[in-house]
């Protein structure tokens, strides 16, 4: 259910305009998603590129996200009538040492290409952990990658990574670097939740002296959520 003194507001970033809404007091009784995670055994690495361990979290939760924001969605997003069937949503929790990361966990990245899915990132902790930033890359000039941007995007981004080669120090992307221009920061809040297309470049703001803290109720807990069409 949603938080009685839920409230929102919409920025729209960059040179493409990509519009992010940002949701605080999301849920009512926030805490009690941290207690339900604590009787979870189905905890592991993920088994795509998150630099961390998942979780699925409860189907009353997914099923909140396509019914009571499915309106706000809708307008916010541009979504037609048909847009919003279902979501996915786990529990998340970085753990991922700096020196294990692949070269893809260090970039900014996109969840699908497609302008009609949306990804959730919902925060069960504070703002000392970190929130969500979003990219320009600045080979490119691209803040979102859809079908038609995928293949010339992923040739140019493999030429800048080589041109980097062995200079490139391991390391979340925590703002501008030689790749990708940081065009919005977004602190985590408790019970804050960041909404944004599934195609928008963006990173988690993992700090470089990070404390990988797996408490759900100390460390960077999150609910991640992707809506498809």
């Amino acid at each position: 259910m949603l938080d009685t003194n839920f409230s929102y507001q919409v920025q729209h970033i960059g040179h493409e305009q990509q519009p992010i809404l940002i949701i605080d007091n999301f849920v009512k009784d926030a805490r009690s998603l941290i207690g339900y995670a604590m009787t979870k055994n189905d905890v592991a690495p993920d088994r795509g590129h998150y630099p961390g361990l998942r979780s699925k979290a409860p189907d009353l939760y997914q099923h909140l996200l396509v019914s009571q924001l499915a309106d706000l969605l809708k307008n916010v997003f541009s979504l037609g009538s048909e847009d919003l069937r279902r979501a996915d949503s786990y529990y998340s929790v970085v753990a991922t040492p700096v020196s294990d990361l692949s070269v893809i966990q260090q970039l900014a990245h996109f969840d699908h290409p497609k302008n009609d899915e949306l990804a959730v990132i919902h925060y069960l902790c504070n703002d000392t952990h970190g929130g969500t930033s979003f990219y320009r890359h600045r080979s490119t000039g691209y803040e979102s990658i859809n079908q038609d941007r995928h293949e010339d995007y992923f040739a140019i981004l493999e030429k800048d990574i080589n041109q980097l080669g062995a200079s490139r120090e391991p390391k979340y992307l925590n703002g501008d670097d030689e790749i990708f221009k940081r065009i919005l920061s977004v602190p985590a809040k408790f019970n804050r939740a960041v909404i944004y297309r599934c195609s928008s470049l963006h990173s988690g703001d993992i700090p470089s002296d990070y404390k990988f803290d797996m408490n759900p109720y100390t460390g960077r807990f999150t609910i991640a959520s992707f809506i498809h069409s």
